[in-house]
């Protein structure tokens, strides 16, 4: 009887060394897969941030460029203008040897005038006075002759004055230019430097294109990563052995059973349905424990369920906990036989304050009745 007690006493310990090793083997695994996603999820925070840089640095170029093509337009108004000047200074410098032309001739018949008149002295002049018929025709041709005097000194006079202008208007146009190629030179540093700039931005954008399709491949790994862990936890928990035994009773000091499992009518619809599970009459926020050892694979909240515990207990058995008032496990969390999951409530779609508890063979729902003590 003692040989028979040792050997039940070791296979116990021996099944719960291996359902705690598995269970272990999960829950690193679980933190693994933990620390994964909180990987991804600064990764994500990262190329937001650097995706929100790279959008102001475009504003930035967008308002550099800009900058450039109005710098651009006014060089090139500048061009216009400085070109319209230098016709201008061109159609001043033709007129300018017109006159100089005019001005040459003119001194020329004024000297050929000056010179027959020192050859011949005044003679010239008397004998045109001397020879006028009358007194009025000496006054007549004294007057044309005080006339052409008169117009010769006027005409180089005007010819002067018009030189004057014109090399006065020359050297404002000449001014002019200078100022005007003056303001195009500043204009063209400007653009040079702002186009350095931008092109300086662009670099910088480049290199922020770089950093995200980095981040954005570590993302990728790590997703893959994601993966893998995953189907390792798979795996884990199909190559758990199951705990043994009977399940312990999932709502201490509550055993009535409101609804069984099996076919009944629908509590809110009234139309005959599968209940997957046993109700058990339990008030509000009484203690719900593990029905069996295992790992936490789901708590939270899971549609008409409401508030649900998901408990893996190995070889393809898992046990759920459903309209709790709150939990107090986590995924991934191992958990022993009787240890305390949750609290009882009406989470979810139910009539009232219970606890709705299933067993599932390889997701199949089957009669829990049939594992518990």
């Amino acid at each position: 009887m003692k040989k028979w007690c040792r050997i039940v006493f070791l296979t116990v310990m021996m099944m719960s060394l291996v359902l705690t090793a598995g269970a272990s083997r999960i829950s690193d695994l679980q933190r693994e897969l933990d620390r994964t996603e909180k990987e991804i999820t600064n990764i994500n925070s990262r190329i937001q941030e650097v995706q929100t840089e790279r959008s102001s640095v475009q504003k930035e170029i967008d308002q550099l460029d800009k900058v450039i093509l109005e710098l651009t337009s006014e060089e090139i108004k500048l061009q216009m203008e400085i070109a319209a000047i230098e016709d201008n200074i061109e159609a001043i410098e033709q007129d300018i040897q017109e006159i100089q032309n005019e001005i040459q001739v003119t001194n020329e018949l004024l000297e050929q005038r000056l010179r027959a008149m020192y050859k011949n002295g005044a003679v010239g002049y008397l004998e045109v006075l001397f020879n006028a018929s009358d007194l009025s025709d000496f006054l007549t041709r004294m007057d044309m002759i005080q006339r052409i005097v008169r117009n010769d000194v006027n005409i180089l006079e005007e010819l002067e004055q018009q030189y004057i202008s014109l090399d006065i208007a020359q050297l404002s146009l000449q001014n002019e230019r200078h100022h005007l190629e003056l303001a195009m030179n500043d204009v063209k540093l400007k653009r040079t430097d702002i186009e350095v700039a931008s092109r300086a931005k662009e670099g910088y954008m480049r290199s922020l294109q770089g950093n995200i399709d980095e981040l954005k491949a570590q993302e990728q790994k790590l997703l893959e990563a994601s993966d893998e862990i995953e189907k390792k936890i798979q795996l884990a928990q199909l190559e758990m052995k199951y705990a043994g035994g009977e399940m312990a009773w999932p709502s201490p000091g509550y055993y009535r059973i409101t609804s069984p499992y099996g076919m009944r009518p629908h509590p809110l619809y009234g139309h005959w349905s599968m209940h997957t599970g046993v109700d058990v009459g339990v008030p509000m926020k009484q203690r719900i424990v593990a029905a069996n050892t295992g790992v936490v694979t789901y708590a939270g909240w899971f549609g008409a369920y409401g508030i649900i515990v998901l408990i893996d207990h190995g070889g393809g058995i898992s046990t759920l906990y459903a309209h709790n008032n709150s939990v107090v496990v986590s995924e991934g969390q191992s958990v022993t036989k009787g240890q305390l999951i949750a609290y009882s409530g009406t989470t979810g779609m139910s009539t009232g304050p219970h606890l709705h508890f299933e067993v599932r063979t390889n997701g199949t729902h089957t009669d829990p009745m049939e594992y518990l003590q």
